[in-house]
C-alpha cells in the first residue's frame, strides 16, 4: 500500500468443512518503517460445527457396510498442546430396512467416541474428540462400531490427530539454496526463524546459538511475550566450498518447550 495510506488485510481460513475446535493462524506483514520493519498478525478462532443434516449430502459420501457415512470414516485433525479438537461423523441408513448401531468401542484413549442416535435404526452421529492430554506428536486410533446387520455387523472409523507444542518455531527447517561461495551473499535477504507462543503469552528467549561457524544470528521481538524472530546473516569470510548441515539451537523459558532445535543444511560452491 502507498506510505501514508491505509489499506486492508483480509485473511482467510480455508478448508475447514468437518473441522472443529480451536485453531490459530498468523501473517507477516513487512514494512519500510525502520522502527517497525514486520508486524504480525495473529487470528484465532473456534469453529462449531454445523447441526446435523436430515439426509446425506448431494456431495460423494463413503458406504461403509449397510451405512452412508459423511463425511468420512476416516477423520484427521490437529490441536495444540493443552486443547481438545472436536468433529462430528454421521451415519445413514438408506434403505428401508432398519439397520441399528448397538455398541462403539473407542478404541484408546487418545480420542473419546461418542453414539447419539438421531433416528432409531436410520440416522446415528458419532461425536469424537482428541483428548487435551496429549502430548505434541501424531495419534491414531480405531474406533469399532458394531450393528445387528447380518452382513456388515462390525465397522471402523479410523481417527489421526497432529498435536502441535504451543511454542514453536517456523520454519521447522531451513534449507539454504545453492550458490557460489565466491558470490557477493550479503545483498541477499535470508529466512528469520520465527519462534511463537499460541497461547497466554510470557515467552522469552533464554539464549540462541548455532553449530554453523558462518552463520550469524540476531534477535528481534515482533509482539514481546508471544513472537520473536531470529535473523540470520552470514559471515563470508568462514564460508569454504562444500556441503553443511547443522542446527540452530533455541533456549526458550517455557517449562514445556525448553529447547528448539532448527535443522540448517545447504551447500556451496
Amino acid at each position: 500500500m502507498p506510505p501514508g495510506k491505509e489499506g486492508k488485510i483480509e485473511l482467510i481460513v480455508e478448508h475447514t468443512e468437518g473441522y472443529n475446535g480451536e485453531m490459530a493462524k498468523s501473517a507477516t506483514v513487512t514494512t519500510n518503517d525502520p522502527a517497525n520493519p514486520t508486524l504480525v498478525i495473529t487470528m484465532r478462532a473456534r469453529i462449531l460445527g454445523a447441526p446435523p443434516p436430515d439426509k446425506p449430502t448431494a456431495q460423494p459420501v463413503k458406504i461403509v457396510g449397510p451405512f452412508a457415512v459423511e463425511p468420512s470414516p476416516r477423520w484427521v485433525t490437529s490441536a495444540i498442546s493443552g486443547t481438545s479438537s472436536a468433529g462430528t461423523l454421521f451415519f445413514y441408513n438408506p434403505e428401508t430396512t432398519p439397520v441399528h448401531i448397538k455398541k462403539v468401542e473407542p478404541g484408546g484413549t487418545d480420542f473419546t467416541a461418542t453414539l447419539v442416535t438421531l433416528q432409531d435404526g436410520k440416522r446415528y452421529q458419532l461425536s469424537v474428540a482428541t483428548n487435551p492430554a496429549l502430548k505434541p506428536g501424531t495419534y491414531k486410533q480405531t474406533v469399532k462400531v458394531e450393528t445387528d446387520s447380518a452382513t456388515t455387523p462390525n465397522m471402523q472409523v479410523e481417527l489421526e490427530a497432529t498435536v502441535f507444542p504451543h511454542v514453536f518455531a517456523s520454519p521447522t527447517s531451513i534449507l539454504f539454496p545453492t550458490l557460489p561461495a565466491s558470490s557477493d551473499l550479503s545483498a541477499i535477504n535470508w529466512p528469520k526463524v520465527y519462534v511463537r507462543k499460541v497461547r497466554e503469552g510470557g515467552l522469552k528467549i533464554t539464549s540462541f546459538s548455532t553449530d554453523i561457524s558462518f552463520l550469524k544470528l540476531n534477535l528481534e521481538t515482533e509482539l514481546e511475550g508471544q513472537v520473536y524472530a531470529i535473523r540470520l546473516s552470514l559471515d563470508q569470510s568462514k564460508i569454504k566450498p562444500g556441503a553443511f548441515q547443522g542446527k540452530i539451537h533455541i533456549e526458550t523459558n517455557d517449562k514445556d518447550v525448553p529447547t528448539i532445535e532448527v535443522p540448517v543444511k545447504g551447500q556451496f560452491n
